[in-house]
């Protein structure tokens, strides 16, 4: 959730919104629709108050968990590897 907010910080900077008339609001949990686990809202002050423009929402594995319930299909994928492979990301 942290990186998708900064992300979308430096976008709403990047289109000129002024830093200073941004915030970020978490959702409480009587707020979050039924397939979150985590919601955000990236707000603007504007001369009508703070609004929101941003939703950031943390589904989890809602949408996968549906449609697997729902179709009778496993949406699984895995792949068996011979040997581990390690990966060094920077």
């Amino acid at each position: 959730m942290a990186y998708f907010i900064a992300r979308t910080f430096l976008f709403l900077k990047a289109v000129g919104v002024n830093p200073e008339n941004i915030r970020f609001r978490q959702h409480r949990k009587n707020e979050m629709a039924h397939y979150s686990c985590d919601c955000w809202d990236a707000e603007v002050e504007l001369s009508y108050g703070w609004i929101e423009c941003v939703g950031i929402a943390n589904r989890s594995a809602y949408d996968l968990t549906a449609h697997s319930k729902e179709s009778g299909c496993n949406l699984v994928a895995s792949r068996r590897l011979a040997q581990p492979v390690t990966v060094n990301y920077v």
